[in-house]
């Protein structure tokens, strides 16, 4: 007998009163079409392998499916993946319907109904997903053909049961049915959705239709119940009251469509997942470009049960003839692996090798290895070209043979330290992991020789000491993202004898300096040794450490190890500094007070620097205006001025953040080239540095700051979309290589897709970009920002700093968007003002510019964190 095909009128009207999105009503009406009977549901079809017949591939439609080639398709799925599309009416996109009909073998199938539920899951905090159990739940014990087009249905599977509610005599409710007629009504005290009191009025109006949410202005004509009641306890039947009651509540001021749009709407996953999930695919994209490779596995040794599972790959240098930038040749080849066994995906892995290439070299090799367990196992890889943008890709059954008889991988213990750190007590402070360090964080410490106190200072504050090992603490950082300074002093009795020190949350463009000898409040009668460690952010050596005695120079040293005889005329306090400059005439320095009999206080001054846009009505710039005409209030007070400068084409410190989240695949290529158009403008004078830095899950610095175009060209050229969107993420720890530069910084944010992810909150990168001194321009592309809510993220983020939100239609206007943005950057006024304010260092000042000119907006920095 054919599988049945019907589509009730009803159906559309289901859809609507449910809340339901178009995306999901449209993929709903499909699949209701396409039920086939559930007889043989859950039985294999005989004679199928490890794989089931191939569902229709991309390349032989044109254009989006019609209905009769959905239904086809279902028609070629075995039933088990037929059943599980039925199960997931309500809750599956038209994207993910198509994507599940296009891919080939049972193992990505089961791959795909895996992921699909942790993009929903309502609680990520949580280990169970609430969601999928209560789905998966519902689906095993109901026997309705399509169960999730009744509203009552999805008023459950997304909110959970309904409790806690409490009438206003203090009675409490839960559901209600009414005797003589097709209506209930739920009363929820909150639910995973929404975190207040709700009431929703479920009725039936016909005996073909599902429940539907009641819509306030419509009569409420329920069908006479035909059947028996659905409840024997009569504690649960509706007596008129409580239906005059949620009458009442509903009608309300407040927006009821808008309540049943947050409870009824199943959840729209963002497509991240969806082209991440696609990326981890070792099947050839369609029309993709191919070369040949040719790969070898052998089964060199051991790791305990497992074998290692060589595999090289050779590639022609005719087949990938690679890129060359500013005259050298490179290579960027992405490796993407499947491990299938018994039918299963067992493990996927993706390997990026990327490096100049020997001009003499004809064959690429490309090598890695893979611990299986002994067992037949079938290994696939897509080896992708970047730079030639083509593919090759090899499947390979084989047997992983018994580790027995192969020599055992032995992990040799790497001994830390120098020979001289080992001659006597030392400490060392191990950081912990992770690229953005907040709240209570342990930090351990590796301890030789013997101590009578160890002591861990926070930003020179000692916050613990320890008598005995182990040397373990737990810190408090706070939950903002600011840079500190760690460290860990060893002690005989009160003197120091070893210490050591991590910085955190601070950037690798900082020239660090610090003094090893002398130590902080030691005597040093007559003299002493000064012994300085440099830390510069690329590994240069400095171009001099200059040491000063109380502000007298004493000596210059134009290389390590930064040495030198200090002779003090007395035995009273005495100012030891040390100041390190790179080439490009950044430096920094430290300083230690020694002789000092008691202890001594410091006092700094802090200049504050403020770079102010100002633009007329009509936004264009407003030059020639006169110091006179600027008041900067800080904290509500106003300030004087100590400098005032109206820069023309100034230096710029800028930062390209680019997000490369997996959605971001189409726009990477025009957004590469806008990136170089835009770092050959940056770099107009000696003084101008640009970086490029981009964001997924994590954070990459693609090129550090500086001036090389071709590493600009290179980075993007090799850039590959991968991952979801951490966005407050990024934009801290970008925010944190900016950390030890000087001069007008600015970063340029471009994302297509809001925050997915991050284990920072929006005020910690608010709270950031304060404390940065950094003018953030932040770049959206406006179909994934269509309400203002959404926009606020990067618009209060670009205001914060002095900056702009900018939000585009296309990628295309990426590139002059840049440009006007330039144009901002380097026509601004620099205002300076002596801080003295006694706010402590963790709470922000309040700041504001303003001008005495007619019909003009200015845009500065909000506030700043010393």
């Amino acid at each position: 007998m054919p599988p049945r095909l019907y589509l009730p009128s009803a159906l559309l009207q289901a859809c609507r009163q449910s809340a339901l999105s178009t995306v999901h009503s449209v993929a709903l009406i499909l699949l209701f079409a396409l039920v086939l009977p559930t007889e043989g549901l859950g039985q294999e079809r005989a004679g199928g392998g490890p794989e089931s017949a191939p569902a229709p591939q991309p390349a032989s439609r044109q254009g989006p499916r019609t209905q009769e080639q959905i239904s086809a398709e279902i028609r070629a799925l075995p039933p088990r993946y037929l059943q599980w599309v039925q199960s997931v009416l309500g809750l599956i996109t038209q994207a993910e319907l198509d994507y599940f009909l296009d891919l080939v073998g049972d193992y990505r199938r089961d791959a795909f109904m895996e992921a699909f539920w942790q993009p929903r899951d309502p609680v990520p905090a949580t280990r169970e997903n609430e969601l999928r159990a209560r789905w998966q739940e519902s689906v095993s014990s109901s026997n309705v053909r399509v169960p999730f087009t009744d509203a009552r249905a999805m008023l459950y599977l997304l909110n959970g049961a309904p409790q806690g509610y409490s009438l206003p005599d203090g009675r409490p409710a839960t559901r209600c049915f009414s005797r003589t007629d097709e209506l209930e009504i739920w009363f929820y005290s909150g639910s995973e959705r929404l975190q207040r009191e709700f009431i929703i009025i479920l009725l039936k109006r016909g005996a073909q239709t599902p429940y539907e949410a009641y819509n306030l202005g419509e009569t409420l004509r329920p069908r006479k119940r035909s059947g028996a009641l659905p409840t024997k306890d009569i504690r649960l039947l509706c007596a008129d009251e409580y239906l005059r009651y949620a009458l009442s509540e509903i009608s309300r001021p407040g927006n009821y469509e808008e309540l049943l749009e947050t409870v009824l709407k199943p959840p729209l996953p963002s497509s991240e997942w969806l082209a991440n999930f696609s990326a981890s695919t070792t099947d050839l994209p369609k029309d993709a470009v191919t070369f040949p490779m040719v790969a070898k596995l052998t089964f060199p040794e051991r790791n305990q049960s497992r074998t290692a599972v060589q595999v090289l790959v050779e590639i022609t240098l005719e087949a990938a003839p690679g890129r060359r930038f500013d005259g050298e040749l490179f290579h960027n080849f992405l490796v993407t692996g499947e491990v299938i066994r018994d039918g299963r995906l067992f493990e996927s892995f993706n390997y990026q090798f990327e490096g100049p290439t020997e001009e003499s070299t004809t064959k690429i090799p490309l090598g890695f290895t893979r611990y299986l367990r002994p067992g037949p196992a079938d290994l696939r890889v897509l080896v992708h070209d970047v730079y030639g943008k083509s593919y090759s890709r090899l499947a390979h059954d084989f047997e992983v043979p018994s580790p027995e008889g192969r020599p055992e991988v032995r992990h040799a213990q790497l001994q830390a330290g120098t020979a001289a750190e080992q001659e006597g007590p030392s400490l060392r402070l191990l950081p912990p992991p992770g690229a953005t360090h907040v709240g209570m964080l342990r930090f351990q410490t590796r301890a030789r020789g013997e101590f009578d106190k160890v002591a861990f200072f926070v930003d020179d504050k000692q916050v613990i000491s320890k008598r005995r090992p182990p040397y373990s603490v737990e810190l408090n950082l706070g939950q903002d993202a600011a840079p500190h300074r760690v460290r860990v002093v060893g002690f005989s009795g009160t003197t120091e004898i070893a210490s050591d020190q991590v910085w955190l949350n601070q950037g690798s463009q900082r020239l660090r300096v610090r003094f090893i000898e002398p130590r902080p409040g030691g005597i040093y009668p007559g003299s002493l040794t000064a012994r300085i460690a440099v830390d510069t952010p690329d590994g240069t050596p400095p171009e001099r450490v200059e040491i000063f005695l109380n502000d007298v120079s004493i000596g210059v040293l134009e290389e390590g190890p930064y040495v030198q005889t200090v002779r003090l005329a007395d035995d009273n306090i005495a100012v030891v500094r040390a100041v390190a400059t790179l080439a490009d005439g950044v430096s920094a320095e430290d300083a230690v007070v020694v002789n000092a009999a008691g202890s001594v206080e410091s006092v700094e001054v802090r200049l504050v620097e403020i770079y102010a846009l100002v633009v007329d009505e009509n936004g264009q710039l407003v030059t020639g205006l006169a110091q006179e005409q600027f008041t900067v209030l800080e904290d509500g007070v106003a300030q004087s001025l100590r400098s005032f400068e109206e820069t023309r084409d100034a230096p710029l410190q800028l930062a390209l953040l680019l997000d490369r989240s997996a959605s971001m695949q189409p726009h990477l290529e025009t957004v590469g080239e806008a990136a170089f158009s835009v770092a050959t403008n940056v770099l107009q004078g000696d003084e101008d540095r640009i970086s490029l830095m981009s964001f997924a899950d994590d954070l990459s610095v693609d090129v550090a700051l500086g001036s090389d175009l071709a590493l600009i060209e290179r980075a993007m050229a090799g850039m590959v979309a991968r991952g979801g969107t951490a966005l407050y993420d990024g934009i801290v720890q970008a925010l944190g290589s900016f950390d030890g530069v000087t001069g007008a910084k600015a970063l340029l944010l471009f994302s297509d897709g809001n925050d997915e992810g991050s284990s920072l909150s929006f005020e910690q990168s608010i709270a950031a970009a304060s404390r940065a001194g950094v003018t953030i321009h932040t770049i959206g592309l406006a179909e994934t920002y269509p309400e203002k809510s959404e926009r606020r993220v990067l618009e209060d983020l670009a205001a914060e700093t002095g900056g702009q939100a900018h939000f585009i239609t296309t990628v295309d206007q990426l590139g002059e968007l840049y440009e006007e943005i330039l144009a901002e950057l380097r026509t601004r006024y620099l205002l300076t003002f002596q801080s003295a304010s006694q706010k402590p260092p963790d709470q922000p000042r309040e700041l504001k510019v303003e001008v005495d000119a007619r019909r003009v907006e200015v845009r500065a920095r909000k506030s700043y964190r010393p």
